[in-house]
């Protein structure tokens, strides 16, 4: 994935406010609005970017709001964020692998009690950190490199945005925000392309009697 720096959106960002330098208390909303706007937009789509395959091994659930032969719990898992599909391998390497039903409950990925497969790949996305401001907050002069580099136009077009709509400037902040749209719309459209020319297919079982295999897109 191609990345960049906190340091070098903050500099784009001061630039963008047509000052040399911002005062400590910008800096500060600035780190505020980046941490806020990269898991908004996150959670918008299936970045391609973002995706992972995670191995993960099933076991029987027995808790309050839980009672579950084949799960797992993910809403702890530092590995994964969302989840996108499950299967019996891993699809990005083997072109037999079967696509498993899954159901999440309580923070927990639930499979069908007839599941034979005792660990499962679970695609999805990355983890978000908690602070991509750290270096400013910190004082420590180190600062986050790894900002998907896809996200920059957005990132800082919602900057702009907050920094309007603080200041009382709704006009401005709106045409910052339409600017936004047009840069996800853009984002999008490009990954929609990607993920076209190069779509795995996988097995899936039939809803049937019959217990056949179909061909079906994977995610």
């Amino acid at each position: 994935m191609r990345t960049i720096s906190y340091q070098d959106l903050l500099s784009k960002y001061t630039s963008m406010r047509g000052v040399d330098e911002l005062l400590d208390a910008e800096k500060a909303d600035f780190s505020n609005s980046l941490n806020h706007r990269i898991k908004q937009i996150w959670t918008k789509a299936k970045w391609p970017d973002l995706i992972v395959v995670v191995e993960k091994t099933l076991q029987a659930i027995d808790v309050a709001t839980l009672k579950a032969e084949k799960a797992v719990r993910i809403d702890n898992a530092t590995d994964l964020f969302d989840v996108f599909g499950v299967f019996n391998k891993n699809p990005y390497e083997e072109n037999n692998a079967i696509r498993i039903d899954h159901t999440l409950i309580d923070g927990y990925l639930v499979l069908p009690r007839s599941t034979s497969a005792s660990t499962v790949y679970v695609v999805g996305s990355k983890v978000p950190h908690n602070d991509y401001g750290e270096g400013y907050f910190s004082g420590a002069g180190s600062y986050r490199e790894d900002i998907p580099a896809f996200m920059e136009s957005m990132l800082l077009g919602y900057a702009m945005h907050d920094h309007y709509l603080a200041d009382g400037q709704g006009d401005k902040a709106l045409t910052e925000l339409q600017k936004v749209q047009e840069f996800m719309t853009d984002a999008l459209e490009r990954f929609e392309r990607t993920q076209s020319q190069n779509q795995i297919t996988v097995n899936t079982y039939l809803p049937t009697r019959f217990n056949s295999y179909v061909a079906q897109r994977n995610i």
